[in-house]
């Protein structure tokens, strides 16, 4: 082997372990697309101090395999950034509206802050959410005993964050809450066969060089159309799978009759692509879709958090990026909405749900609640339009849709667990 060919060898070695290692190399995890850090430190992943279950949370927390509890349950979710699409990438310099990750419980903040949190929940259905500057993204789940469910979230920062408050706003979606894959597939089958067909063609690669007189035009050629095979076959493998989840997605499901009249049996629908469901005959359908969203802070709020006066070229760069200049005392987190139908409470949260009443005039009230324990006796609040009232009418077989969304200012304070400021308009 000549001079030239050990050189090149053993750049290709250092090529080949540069992309398998890159996303724990010091300095690289930025270009990762799933970064569990915080941005900037103060903003790792900590405990809220309303938690109302066991909670752990931090940069990093040791999690094994077997780490369950007999007695309950586990919910791991980790919270992520990641990075603009190369395509829609537009840098801005507008402060964006506050982004920072509150992972809730049934309604009750849990943790906060970029990082992962562990749950340990009694068995049964919780409602699992991340909120940031918006309410998109939550999960129900059905725990067992013993059982751990790993949830991952990623969002981008930055001012162009809030505009994937809903899916589809963007030509690509990068904001995601769905649970983790595990087995050979969890880092993604179109990723391991693009993998094995560059190992593939490397091999042959050097195969040739080792041995140019010895190696046969057969192998080439069959490496070539192999490769060529695997990427025709990877398309067709992504369009088949796109017509069988928008055949999933026409499919509609006929409900059961509820056994009672009491509107209590809600169904929780997805959050991106919800279930289409036709009531029962003789019943109709009621859809409300209930979301909020936190107003950006005005320059006086965020010069208050800066600690007073001008805010640094530091303070105003995580402005820019988080929405925050200085970690608050108070994060705020919004209540869970109520709900009544006739005067009956609905258990209801900020998601997309769907129940069944007796065809007629019903009476609908929605009202944005208070978080009591972050209100102080200093604290400005204003519900004067909080409150959605309206007498809707619905017809045999038919769903009629509510969209709702609020409007909220929560204006945290620096130096203490309580709210400056909480403002709510439902529209």
């Amino acid at each position: 082997m000549s001079t030239d060919d050990l050189i090149g060898w053993v750049f290709g070695l250092l090529a080949i372990a540069l992309l398998v290692c890159w996303p724990v190399l010091p300095g690289t995890r930025r270009f990762t697309a799933f970064k569990t850090f915080p941005p900037f430190r103060a903003w790792a992943a900590r405990p809220h101090p309303d938690a109302a279950v066991a909670v752990q949370a931090g940069r990093r927390i040791d999690l094994s395999p077997s780490d369950t509890d007999a007695a309950n349950a586990m919910v791991v979710v980790r919270t992520a950034w990641g990075n603009q699409h190369s395509r829609e990438w537009n840098p801005s310099l507008q402060v964006s509206r506050p982004l920072v990750p509150l992972v809730s419980v049934d309604g009750v903040p849990a943790s906060w802050g970029w990082g992962t949190t562990k749950l340990t929940l009694p068995p049964g259905e919780h409602l699992i959410a991340v909120t940031s500057s918006h309410s998109r993204c939550y999960k129900t789940v059905n725990l067992e005993r013993g059982q751990r469910i790993d949830l991952d979230y990623t969002s981008v920062i930055g001012a162009s964050a809030h505009r994937h408050y809903e899916a589809g706003n963007q030509a690509y979606d990068l904001t995601r809450f769905r649970e983790r894959r595990r087995g050979p597939g969890s880092t993604g089958w179109y990723f391991l066969i693009v993998l094995g067909g560059m190992a593939l063609m490397g091999g042959a690669t050097a195969a040739a060089l080792a041995n140019p007189s010895g190696f046969s035009s057969a192998i080439g050629n069959t490496a070539v159309i192999g490769a060529i095979a695997v990427g025709l076959g990877v398309g067709v493998a992504v369009i088949a799978g796109s017509l069988a989840k928008q055949a999933r997605l026409r499919r509609v499901m006929v409900a059961d009759a509820p056994a009672d009249r009491d509107p209590q049996g809600l169904r929780i629908l997805d959050a991106d692509a919800p279930e289409r469901i036709a009531p029962a005959p003789g019943w109709a359908g009621l859809g409300l879709h209930l979301r909020f969203m936190i107003d950006a802070y005005p320059p006086e709020v965020l010069a208050a958090l800066a600690g007073g006066g001008k805010l640094s070229v530091m303070q105003r760069w995580r402005a820019i990026r988080i929405g925050e200049p200085e970690a608050p005392g108070c994060r705020p987190w919004v209540p869970a909405p109520e709900v009544f139908v006739d005067g009956k409470a609905v258990r209801a949260s900020w998601t997309r749900m769907w129940l069944q009443l007796q065809p007629g005039e019903h009476e609908l009230v929605v009202r944005v609640a208070v978080p009591h324990r972050q209100i102080g006796p200093h604290t400005v609040v204003d519900l004067d339009r909080a409150v959605f009232r309206r007498t809707i009418h619905l017809t045999a077989g038919e769903t009629r849709e509510e969209v709702l969304t609020a409007e909220i200012t929560a204006v945290p304070r620096l130096d203490r667990l309580e709210l400056a400021e909480y403002r709510a308009r439902l529209r």
